[in-house]
């Protein structure tokens, strides 16, 4: 039943993620995600622009210092610090990030919100077709899965986008 219901929290998570096409389309370059404060009726996660080495460790760093664009905020707890980031020897396309242990304290929205700005980020970088996120060296229990895609992230909703069009 717990199983169902986090399932379930996270499918909704995905649609609130909704991040409008034309939004998406004026963002040129890298960005950093973060958390807007626009609700269930916006999207959840919106798009910064970032200028700096598109390497992991310094992308993670930008994403953790928090968002200077007004109107975003942090996904993540106080003190989250980079432990390590590096790549998986045996599957190629896997970054592995591991976060300290503050992470861990992140649990259902907050952690799949926390999840998916690095993911989303970290996206960007060439050969990076997945991410895993340990905290303190351990995976999140919470996580259905570990190995977490871009794909999986729901960008738009496409329901709301044909509801908006039609108005």
């Amino acid at each position: 039943m717990r199983r169902k219901r986090r399932l379930l929290l996270l499918a909704l998570l995905l649609l609130l993620t909704a991040c409008s096409v034309g939004e998406r389309e004026q963002t040129e370059g890298p960005v950093l995600w973060f958390c807007t404060g626009e609700g269930e009726h916006g999207p959840a996660l919106s798009a910064q622009p970032y200028e700096g080495e598109l390497v992991p460790e310094q992308l993670l760093s930008a994403l953790l210092a928090g968002p200077v664009q007004e109107g975003l905020s942090s996904p993540f707890p106080r003190g989250v610090t980079v432990r390590g980031c590096s790549w998986d020897g045996e599957r190629p396309g896997v970054l592995v990030v591991d976060l300290s242990e503050q992470y861990g304290a992140l649990a259902d929205v907050s952690l799949s919100l926390a999840d998916y700005s690095i993911v989303l980020t970290l996206s960007q970088l060439e050969g990076v077709e997945g991410v895993e996120i340990t905290a303190g060296g351990h995976y999140v229990s919470y996580r259905s899965h570990q190995l977490l895609t871009a794909q999986e992230a729901v960008l738009w909703d496409e329901l709301a986008e044909e509801a908006a069009l039609s108005q």
